[in-house]
């Protein structure tokens, strides 16, 4: 019985010298910038996919001297679907590391649909057409945004429509920026209900 209430004592001082037990904001803050983190309701979270982007530019068909289609620049990312999954009947909740969160995170984050094909997923970033070249073709997704941790934010999704996405995160203080890394995720329709 002593040597019970003694365990029981020792567990009691290591809780309450680590803080009580409570689940800190740094617990879900991704490791490296620009990584991004998936929170489901019950707590638990899942450390999203990164990709290198590849893009290629389509060329355009020219009728005496005028673009008749687009030309597009599309990024290509390999594999027709995201590990990490959600149900779009439940709310979805992002973890986003950034540079500095006192930046607005809609300058710093984007999360756009990609277009799912049997090995890889495609999103058009610019198309060029006869008179016009316009650039930020995506589909985004909105998102409520607050700061997290010490260099991140938490995003909750105002939507969340079936399909597959990817996640950017740029940094404002680097204008030379050396590769893009999209993060990905995918939310499948209602799974919770047969």
């Amino acid at each position: 019985m002593l040597k019970k209430f003694l365990f029981l004592l020792t567990v009691v001082a290591v809780v309450a010298a680590e803080g009580g037990g409570n689940v800190t904001a740094q617990t879900l803050e991704p490791e490296f910038e620009g990584e991004v983190m998936g929170v489901y309701p019950d707590g638990s979270s899942k450390r999203l996919e990164k990709h290198t982007v590849q893009t290629r530019t389509g060329g355009s068909v020219l009728v005496a001297g005028f673009a008749v289609n687009k030309a597009k620049t599309k990024i290509l990312i390999e594999g027709a679907r995201a590990n990490v999954r959600f149900d779009n009947a439940r709310p979805i909740a992002l973890v986003v590391r950034v540079k500095d969160n006192a930046a607005d995170p809609m300058s710093i984050v984007r999360i756009f649909r990609m277009k799912p094909a049997k090995k890889r997923r495609t999103a058009i970033i610019a198309a060029a057409g006869t008179f016009h070249v316009t650039s930020n073709d995506m589909d985004y997704l909105s998102f409520s945004a607050r700061k997290y941790g010490e260099s991140s934010y938490y995003l909750t999704l105002d939507e969340s429509p079936v399909g597959e996405y990817g996640i950017t995160v740029s940094n404002p203080n680097n204008i030379d920026e050396k590769m893009v890394i999209v993060s990905t995720f995918g939310i499948d329709g209602n799974t919770t209900e047969k």
